[in-house]
């Protein structure tokens, strides 16, 4: 009887072990496999969240911010690259900031009230300042900064660009005796004036084609005035029309003065308005199907890509682009960088890190063009858009 119990516990017991090896050995992972496995797991995951860190680094990058506490007129980048200026609205003072916005130094405490308009010239040396004493009433203030001179222009301007040179300016005059409206060139204290061109309209534009001795001019964007763009050399000779019969146009040369883009409403008095792109001649003319105003843009410095803000948020009742320049409207933007050459589209920023509501106005570009500086229309304050 003892050897039948002996003899059955031994059997059970192999039966255990080998119950126990199987197991081990067919369905159990070894250890030093599940480690491999665990490890390959866990790098897997390192790297994926590691993708999505760098992913939302590189969005997270761009991102706006105020570079100016209070509302600030002519922002403009100095020469160099390494500055910006800016007259103080609060009480025409010029200062000299850092890109970041930080006050590097005070160049003029020239009082400049109801600031209106500011005119750079290339050198970033001299400047037409616009101001508003009475409302409707324009005066014009040249301003050379080295020499802190300050003298008032002649009567009846109410539009003034400089040279490529930045040594003249070139003005549109009203005579009230003789009833004629034309476009000077004179110094920029006003002396030593000649007539270019005359004109048939009241407001007008003026921007001197670069690397030309050209001048361009335009009536100001008005959803109800057909346009005619014309060029005239300085000495008053050679005068074209460079585009005609399109409603609310604006316009900006490239750099390089080969192409010109200009916004345009679809119709007159319309509601919609496209970007366009139209060359030296004002031929070639093609639409880049991007609904913006030119002064929302900025070109590179290749004159290749733009870089300009997107409005949204426009009333199926909005006239475009009158209720906009009289701020019946405001816009919020989305930011954008466009391939002339191909028509391209790229957003700077998802709209998702935008935060607050921006109406662009009057962009410029940092040398390197990681910077993308804008006025917001809003509160009058500078921004920067980080690319």
């Amino acid at each position: 009887m003892i050897k039948k119990i002996f003899a059955i516990s031994t059997l059970l017991l192999i039966f255990v072990i080998g119950a126990i090896f199987v197991y081990n050995f067919l369905f159990k992972t070894p250890a030093s496999q599940k480690n491999k496995t665990d490890a390959i797991k866990t790098a897997g995951e390192g790297k994926l969240n590691e993708t999505n860190s760098r992913q939302e680094t590189a969005e997270e990058k761009a991102s706006i911010q105020a570079v100016s506490d209070e509302p600030v007129f002519g922002a403009a980048l100095s020469p160099d690259g390494k500055y910006f200026y800016a007259f103080l609205a609060s009480n025409g003072q010029l200062n000299q900031y850092d890109l970041s916005g930080k006050l590097d130094k005070v160049l003029s405490t020239e009082k400049f009230e109801n600031i209106k308009k500011v005119v750079w010239n290339k050198p970033k040396n001299k400047v037409i300042i616009k101001t508003e004493p009475v409302p409707g009433t324009a005066k014009f203030f040249y301003f050379d900064i080295p020499g802190k001179k300050v003298f008032v222009l002649k009567e009846n301007i109410d539009s003034v660009s400089w040279s490529n040179l930045g040594d003249k300016i070139i003005y549109k005059h009203y005579d009230p005796k003789t009833k004629k409206r034309t476009i000077n060139v004179a110094e920029p204290d006003g002396k030593n004036w000649h007539v270019v061109a005359e004109i048939s309209y009241r407001d007008a534009e003026i921007a001197p084609i670069p690397n030309s001795s050209d001048i361009s001019f335009w009536p100001s964007p008005n959803a109800f005035t057909a346009t005619s763009v014309a060029s005239v050399a300085f000495n008053g000779e050679n005068k074209k029309e460079l585009l005609k019969d399109r409603y609310g146009v604006n316009l900006l040369w490239s750099p390089n003065g080969t192409q010109a883009i200009f916004s345009a409403a679809d119709e007159k008095g319309g509601h919609k308005t496209d970007l366009l792109l139209m060359n030296r001649q004002g031929g070639e003319i093609q639409s880049l199907m991007f609904p913006t105003f030119t002064s929302k843009c900025s070109w590179s410095s290749d004159s290749k890509n733009l870089y300009c803000a997107m409005p949204g948020n426009i009333p199926d009742s909005a006239i475009l682009p009158n209720d906009w320049q009289e701020g019946k409207i405001t816009t919020s933007d989305t930011f954008w960088k466009i391939d002339t050459s191909t028509g391209k589209k790229e957003r700077l920023v998802v709209p998702e890190k935008i935060g607050e509501s921006y109406d662009v106005l009057n962009p410029f570009l940092s040398h390197d063009e990681k910077n993308f500086f804008f006025i917001n229309k809003q509160d009058q304050k500078l921004y920067k858009l980080s690319l």
